[in-house]
């Protein structure tokens, strides 16, 4: 949380002073739904939809001059920590915040833990284990369906987009360089980030489209 405090504060005070450039070049896109009421009339596609051009690369291209990669954060219990680690928190996060030169959003998505696969993945890996290991792993069955079984059960996961408006070459160098510092002030306090690939993303993109729907992109 406080993580994400910092970055929105960070990002408030980029933005103030981009909006006049925004604002003039006119180029600051925004990735949101067209009109309902024209939605029937128009091919659902990325582009009509989002204004996605396309993906390569782990770079998003949008209404053709927005350039951004999303970065997957860890979560960190700041209440958790001791004093001593608090101040070394705040004092990354100050840090990033000053280095910041890029627009960023934050994405927060949640959905119901989908416990199948493991659960599959126990019965074959107990098929020709002894008994005391199949009754410990049918105990195991159990609990994880009665977990599956509660529908408040969600799992949070928290995205970082971090845009470019330059040429489509530059803005992957800057972009990738600019996450390689941030991948290391965030280890400093311990908190791992991931830069997702065109799959992940097209998986990401696919999941906010069809919410609830849990097919997964083949």
């Amino acid at each position: 949380m406080i993580i994400t405090i910092i970055f929105i504060l960070a990002g408030i005070f980029f933005m103030i002073g981009t909006l006049i450039y925004v604002k003039n070049k006119n180029n600051l896109q925004e990735i949101k739904p067209i009109d309902k009421s024209n939605i029937k009339k128009v091919k659902k596609t990325l582009r009509n939809l989002w204004g996605i051009d396309g993906f390569n690369n782990q770079v998003i291209t949008i209404n053709k001059g927005q350039h951004s990669i999303i970065v997957e954060l860890e979560s960190i219990e700041y209440s958790l920590l001791h004093d001593g680690e608090k101040n070394t928190v705040d004092r990354e996060l100050i840090s990033i915040a000053q280095m910041l030169k890029f627009p960023i959003q934050f994405l927060e998505v949640k959905k119901q833990i989908e416990l199948g696969d493991m659960l599959e993945e126990i019965k074959v890996n107990t098929m020709n284990a002894n008994s005391n290991v199949k009754e410990y792993a049918n105990q195991i069955i159990k609990h994880l369906e009665h977990l599956q079984e509660d529908q408040n059960l969600f799992e949070r996961k928290n995205y970082l987009v971090i845009s470019s408006f330059n040429n489509r070459k530059t803005a992957e160098i800057e972009l990738k360089e600019f996450y390689q510092l941030l991948r290391y002030h965030l280890l400093n306090i311990k908190v791992s980030t991931r830069l997702l690939n065109d799959r992940e993303i097209l998986e990401l993109i696919y999941e906010q489209l069809h919410k609830g729907n849990k097919n997964k992109v083949s």
